[in-house]
């Protein structure tokens, strides 16, 4: 289940992240990467002392050439950066115009939740620009089937 898209400004982030490539776009190459990802930052983060806070962010970009995906897994920063070894500090730029789109489920269907999104947004005379992000405003210990992820991409006027 989804929400109406939203239009907003990103205000920078500072983040502690990890990074993978992935052999292509779409849930199928990008998911297998995540638990991985997670789990490395978590332990190094843990194993360094270092706090950090949810929501998770997710952000993906394309390879300029060939069909990879690259893929990263952050958590915001409390206070100030701590740098440590398994993990990088990087702060997300801001971003003028942003859409929104609030999906609620299971990942298995973050694939269409995106397309709605692109769909949405081309209908609206915009088109995709830069790095996407998702943001996971609620997930675990709740039921997949009830998570609620901001699925976050920046967009220009046609």
């Amino acid at each position: 289940m989804s929400s109406p898209l939203e239009y907003r400004r990103l205000e920078p982030v500072t983040v502690y992240a990890v990074r993978a490539v992935a052999p292509g776009m779409g849930p199928e190459n990008i998911g297998p990467l995540i638990p991985g990802l997670i789990d490395g930052l978590i332990d190094a983060l843990d194993s360094a002392g270092t706090a950090f806070q949810e929501p998770s962010i997710f952000w993906y970009e394309p390879a300029e050439q060939g069909p990879e995906m690259h893929v990263a897994v952050s958590f915001p920063v409390v206070g100030d950066p701590v740098p440590g070894e398994g993990y990088e500090v990087v702060t997300l730029p801001a971003v003028e115009r942003a859409a929104v789109f609030s999906y609620r489920g299971e990942m298995a269907g973050i694939g269409s939740a995106w397309l709605q999104l692109a769909e949405a947004v081309a209908a609206e005379g915009h088109h995709l620009e830069g790095p996407s992000r998702e943001v996971y405003v609620e997930n675990q210990p709740r039921p997949e089937s009830e998570w609620l992820t901001e699925l976050v991409q920046p967009i220009a006027s046609d």
